[in-house]
């Protein structure tokens, strides 16, 4: 039978759950290259019509050595992944957490070096944090995950701290 009591622990199951992640890491290494049209399809996409992003001679021109991918690709597709996505676009055996039903609460990315099409890309995600906070809508906990690509040489390429919110 289901009382206070059960309602009141609800939320401290979820923040207990949560705070069980930190430190966990997940590694990702992408089946292929990141390839010239994912750059150019992305740039439309995003209505960024800079010819580093499609031109070869424009971006030798500018010193880099090859086309050059928008700065935000590597954070906003999962083209990394060689697994599974499920109906609900999530990772098949993304692991306990699959089910909870978190919101993106902001993103801070910082970029080392430009990607090019031929660069495989490995992303490590680990949940760094988990916190919990009162606002004017109740109690949330917050889970922040750090994203760190890195292309086949092992060089860094950019990082990404997403933090997710969840209501208890």
């Amino acid at each position: 039978m289901a009382g206070p009591e059960s309602k009141d622990s609800a939320p401290s199951d979820l923040l207990t759950q949560l705070k069980a992640t930190v430190g966990r890491e997940v590694v990702f290494q992408a089946p292929d290259e990141m390839g010239r049209s994912s750059f150019r399809q992305y740039a439309l996409a995003i209505g960024d019509f800079n010819p580093l992003y499609s031109d070869p001679e424009f971006a030798r021109s500018h010193g880099l050595r090859e086309v050059m991918a928008p700065p935000t690709l590597i954070c906003d597709t999962w083209q990394y992944i060689d697994s599974d996505i499920d109906e609900r676009g999530d990772l098949i055996g993304r692991g306990e957490t699959r089910e909870l039903q978190g919101l993106r609460a902001g993103n801070d990315y910082e970029f080392f070096q430009p990607i090019h099409p031929d660069d495989v890309v490995t992303a490590r995600w680990k949940v760094k944090d988990v916190y919990e906070k009162t606002g004017r809508s109740g109690h949330l906990a917050f889970q922040e995950i750090e994203v760190s690509f890195y292309n086949q040489r092992n060089e860094l390429l950019a990082k990404n701290i997403e933090t997710m919110f969840y209501r208890l």
